[in-house]
Formats: structure tokens, sequence, C-alpha cells
């Protein structure tokens, strides 16, 4: 059985989805939040110069997609044929250019800069919503997953990324997309999240 730990800052951001994956496999691993003044000195031995990092019975692997995409192989959490992970990959890939902008938008120093940015958001969100509603109707209806039977690393990117939209949207944003809310709710509910997200460390975000 390998051995897993995930390292990252004290913070949900771009290493919760892979906790969310633990949690969903039932598979143990070391959580290691870095403490104040330890990133500095690890840095130069990260892949990328990165984290999140994921070290498998010693070899490190980084970037957030990379991470999210070998332990979804790893766990089964991917769809059953070629065409349908390649689908999973382009509504992930889709999501992460929406979460780009966030970051930006977090990053940004200047107020006015950042309110505008904001406010740019919040015009370009429905017709990311739109397609994503549309996607996952896509599939059966969009009544199950966005691919496939089963829920899959894309379902749980999806649903995880929620709360991060809402901090910069509003708490019903969902509410013009009742097929991705329902997917949402269902994802959270599940009793490996549902039990992760109870006990999970309390962070800013």
């Amino acid at each position: 059985m390998p051995q897993y730990k995930l390292v990252y800052f004290d913070v949900r951001g771009l290493a919760e989805e892979a906790r969310w994956l633990f949690a969903l496999a039932g598979q143990p691993y070391e959580d290691y939040r870095l403490k104040d003044g330890e990133w500095d000195a690890l840095k130069p031995d990260t892949p990328c110069g990165q984290v999140p990092m994921l070290v498998v019975d010693g070899k490190k692997l980084s970037q957030s997609k990379a991470i999210q995409r070998y332990l979804a192989n790893e766990f089964g959490f991917i769809g059953e044929t070629d065409l349908e992970r390649a689908r999973g990959d382009m509504i992930a890939d889709y999501l992460d250019d929406l979460r780009a902008y966030l970051m930006a938008i977090h990053r940004e120093q200047n107020e006015a800069k950042q309110e505008e940015m904001t406010l740019k958001f919040k015009e370009l969100m429905p017709g990311f919503l739109e397609n994503f509603e549309k996607l996952l109707k896509e599939n059966k209806g969009g009544d199950g997953f966005f691919v496939g039977n089963k829920v899959t690393w894309t379902d749980v990117f999806f649903a995880s990324s929620s709360s991060v939209l809402e901090r910069f949207a509003s708490p019903n944003y969902l509410d013009a997309y009742p097929k991705l809310k329902a997917l949402v709710l269902k994802v959270v509910a599940l009793p490996a999240i549902a039990d992760w997200i109870k006990r999970r460390p309390v962070t800013l975000h």
C-alpha cells in the first residue's frame, strides 16, 4: 500500500480537492500543513517550486490538477471510457479557467482594480454556469454526474469549488442552475465527504 503525504498551506485552497478524494476513497494519508517559516526552506525541494505537493512513497508530484488526476486514477474516480475521461478533463479545465480568474482577483493588491475585476467576474460567471449546466444535462439529462454513472473527480472539483465561487458571487448563486445545485448537494452529502467537511480544520479559506 503506497504511503501518501499531501503538503500544502493551512488553508483549503488548491489542495482541498485532493483531500476530498482521499476522504472519498477512505485512504489514509498525511495531511501536512506548512507552519510559519517552513515554506522558504521547503520550496527548493519541490518539483516546480510550488505547493500543493503530493509525496507517494518518496516520489514527489506537484500541480494541483496533476495530483487530482493521479488520485482519481488510483482510486477509480474517473470515467469508464477514453471519451468520458476526456470530457471530465475538459469540464475540469474549463472550471480551472474560472478559478484562475478568482486567483487573480485574490492576488490583486490595488483595491480599485480588485473591485473592477470582481465586477467583471460577476458578469462572466453566468456564461460559465450556463455552459456547466448544459454539459451536465448532456449526461443522462443532468440527473446524475458530469460523466458516466458514478461520481468522478470532476464532480468533486466542481462541488468543492462551489464554496470558493460563493465568496465572489452570493450564497444562492446556483439557484438559477438547478441541475448544478443538485449535483453539489449530492456530492457534499456523500457520507465520506460530509464527514470530512464536518471535521476538517477551520481555516479562513
